[in-house]
């Protein structure tokens, strides 16, 4: 639910209770924030996408998945990379702190907490974040398909036609996660379900050496388990129409 009273800032709070969400949200609105609650994390999702929200609160404990999970799966998605996330939770001991921490979050209430020390550390992550906002653009990709060239902010990669057209595929939806079966049947024209995934594996590893700063920790090709591959850059020169499908299934092998 939308706050009705508009602030300098839009912060999500991910509450499985409904009573402790409308105490958060009552306490942050004083503020002058504009408040988005969600009950459960698919909701929470589905409000980050359309929100894009400069702080998400998060329950540790959610109807629907475990906090960390959530966490870590909003880290993967780009309109919510930098975001501060902050955990609130009655659990206490350093282990479950540090295992919030390393799930993505950037700070982390025990319950019970008074409302001055919950305003204190959400002003304490929104300076950070515009610090680090003005220090870290996100990336830009310029496509060109007459030379098969793609330049990545400030320097170029010369890719071979599957990847070049692999990587244009890719950025058609940039915000979209792309299975490697949806890439078999839309690339290489394999029926749905079937061809060997390890075809896209080899490319996509091929593709993140050239275009990666570092291929091992990839930061504008990057995949979610069990949901594929999504690109995580303003994209710049991508064709509107879907690239030609790669009629041979072999195509650029040893490339």
């Amino acid at each position: 639910m939308l706050a009705r009273n508009p602030g300098p800032n839009t912060i999500l709070t991910v509450h499985g209770d409904s009573a402790a969400r409308k105490v958060i949200g009552r306490a942050l609105a004083r503020e002058g924030h504009a408040i988005i609650e969600a009950a459960d994390g698919q909701t929470a999702v589905r409000l980050a996408r359309a929100h894009r929200p400069d702080i998400i609160i998060l329950d540790a404990a959610l109807p629907d998945m475990n906090g960390l999970e959530l966490c870590a799966y909003l880290r993967t998605l780009p309109y919510v990379t930098h975001t501060p996330i902050l955990f609130v939770s009655d659990r206490l001991g350093a282990h479950y702190v540090a295992q919030a921490l390393d799930s993505g979050g950037d700070d982390y209430l025990r319950r019970p907490f008074t409302s001055r020390e919950l305003k204190a550390r959400v002003r304490a992550l929104l300076r950070r974040a515009e610090r680090k906002g003005k220090q870290t653009a996100q990336p830009v990709l310029r496509l060109d398909a007459s030379t098969r060239c793609v330049q990545i902010d400030d320097r170029c990669a010369q890719l071979t036609a599957t990847e070049y057209q692999l990587l244009e595929h890719l950025c058609q939806l940039p915000l979209r996660h792309h299975s490697a079966h949806d890439l078999l049947e839309a690339l290489w024209g394999y029926p749905p379900h079937s061809g060997d995934t390890a075809l896209v594996r080899n490319h996509i590893r091929n593709l993140r050496r050239k275009i990666e700063s570092d291929p091992q920790h990839p930061r504008l090709l990057v995949s979610l388990h069990g949901r594929g591959y999504m690109i995580n850059a303003i994209v710049e020169g991508a064709r509107a129409d879907p690239s030609p499908a790669i009629h041979s299934r072999d195509a650029d092998k040893s490339l």
